[in-house]
């Protein structure tokens, strides 16, 4: 009786890994890039810039709606402002403190997320998520080394601070998103009388694109960033980041994270920073001392308690990447 819905929430669930994989190479990406000789917020830029070009295409090759009306459209450029903001910090954390933890530490946006969605949209927290919550604060400060032997360094200590306010600008972008796809639920009831689909590759196509356009100012105006690959390995590591991350990644859990339950589908999530631990250990040499790992290991824990503490199921990709 059961079969189908069971096997579309299988395949949905294959679809949140293979997506939740494929963003657990981002920072891998940048730092990759960076000793090419691009900087973190250019890469940021050529991420979002050629992410936007690729998901246009998808959008038009679908036959879907690429322009969008200005009650909408607004809230586009301000998830693109902040999203440029997650890219700005998130990409100097993960130079100055490791792949893995500049990930664990960006992915604490789970718990911003919901408080914010308890004062926007008047989501319950229940005890559940307040657990969750000063579990994930023993968590961080096991993570960043503190009654370890870690050398806090000014550069360490910046991408440590760097890595938690990832967290809150993306949390603030998540919002501001599900406000956008709210707009644009409107706007088709109001001209058909029924409730539409929100069509979020067009709406990441244009955060993207604003995206690309405040990571270009910024990088413009720093004279230590360099704006055009300085070679064809550089761009095809921009153009991998693109693709794989900013396009595939992205593309992939908007489309499967409605379709599972959102106790497994917050367990998938956690799949990335995982990844991207296991990543930066092997590509990079980046280690984690016992009681890091133990740090790391409350804190993704306290990130899934939190990820389906609330009573409904995310609409829109809640991982970091």
């Amino acid at each position: 009786m059961n079969t189908i819905p069971q096997q579309s929430e299988l395949r949905a669930l294959g679809a949140l890994f293979f997506g939740a994989t494929c963003v657990s190479f981002a920072a891998i990406f940048v730092k990759l890039i960076e000793p090419l000789g691009m900087g973190p917020t250019a890469i940021g830029f050529w991420r979002t810039m050629l992410g936007a070009v690729i998901l246009f295409a998808a959008t038009a090759a679908t036959r879907q709606r690429i322009l969008m009306p200005w009650s909408v459209m607004r809230w586009t450029i301000a998830a693109g402002f902040l999203f440029f903001l997650d890219l700005y910090f998130w990409h100097k954390s993960i130079l100055y403190c490791g792949a893995g933890m500049a990930t664990i530490l960006a992915n604490t946006q789970v718990l911003a997320t919901a408080v914010l969605g308890f004062f926007v949209f008047k989501e319950r927290l229940g005890r559940r998520f307040a657990i969750a919550v000063l579990s994930a604060i023993g968590g961080v400060v096991l993570l960043i080394g503190i009654g370890s032997d870690v050398e806090f360094s000014s550069i360490y200590i910046r991408g440590v601070v760097l890595g938690l306010l990832t967290g809150v600008a993306y949390a603030h972008y998540l919002i501001v998103l599900k406000l956008a796809g709210h707009a644009r639920e409107e706007v088709v009831r109001r001209s058909t009388g029924q409730k539409g689909r929100v069509n979020y590759t067009a709406m990441i196509a244009w955060t993207s694109l604003f995206s690309a356009l405040f990571l270009g100012i910024a990088a413009g105006v720093d004279a230590n960033e360099t704006m055009l690959p300085p070679g064809p390995r550089s761009f095809l590591y921009v153009a991998g980041l693109a693709l794989v991350v900013q396009a595939l990644g992205w593309w992939t859990i908007s489309r499967s994270l409605p379709r599972v339950a959102a106790s497994r589908g917050g367990l998938a999530l956690l799949l990335q920073p995982v990844l991207a631990t296991v990543w930066g250990y092997m590509f990079f040499g980046e280690r984690l001392g016992l009681l890091q790992i133990v740090g790391a290991v409350v804190t993704l824990t306290a990130i899934y308690i939190g990820s389906v503490s609330q009573k409904r199921a995310a609409v829109l990709p809640t991982e970091k990447g």
